[in-house]
């Protein structure tokens, strides 16, 4: 695995420029359904980070276990 600091760095990067809406519907993904969006981060980040699939999928599952906490709609009673 990648250096974690690194990873949360542009992860922090990321959703500096992400909309609300955007880092919502991530956050509501199930975890299964992550490795969908996998393809299209991959293409939008590789020059950015190189060909390194590793930090690719790493970044993508940050991205979403930080808003799974930060933006997930919640049922409320």
């Amino acid at each position: 695995m990648s250096n974690p600091s690194n990873i949360d760095q542009i992860v922090q990067d990321i959703f500096a420029d992400m909309p609300l809406k955007e880092k919502a519907a991530i956050a509501n993904l199930d975890e299964d359904k992550v490795s969908y969006l996998q393809y299209a981060f991959d293409v939008c980040i590789r020059g950015q980070l190189g060909k390194d699939d590793e930090i690719s999928k790493d970044v993508m599952h940050r991205m979403w276990e930080v808003l799974q906490e930060t933006h997930r709609v919640r049922n409320l009673k």
